[in-house]
């Protein structure tokens, strides 16, 4: 069974926050506006599925597939900074 340890996840968690205290500005809003049009397109196409097909629950699997792209494309989202950077600010990092 595969297991990884809090302390692998803390470790990895920090290594993430600190590489996003690093990134230029630049980059930051370049990848957060990437990032707010792939979650703009996912909710018209969410949006167009529920009007076309009147099943909510088709919108609401089509959305997140927009969240997986951010991902997939290593791009940011202002709540990951959010959730993270405080990390290396605690730890005087």
């Amino acid at each position: 069974m595969d297991y990884v340890s809090p302390k692998e996840v803390a470790g990895k968690m920090m290594e993430t926050a600190l590489a996003k205290v690093a990134l230029p500005v630049k980059d930051l809003l370049i990848r957060g506006c990437l990032s707010g049009a792939l979650l703009a397109i996912s909710v018209t196409l969410a949006f167009s599925a529920v009007t076309q097909t009147k099943l909510p629950i088709i919108g609401a699997l089509v959305f997140p597939v927009g969240f997986i792209v951010i991902v997939l494309l290593g791009l940011e989202l202002v709540t990951g900074s959010f959730a993270l950077v405080p990390l290396a600010f605690i730890d005087k990092k």
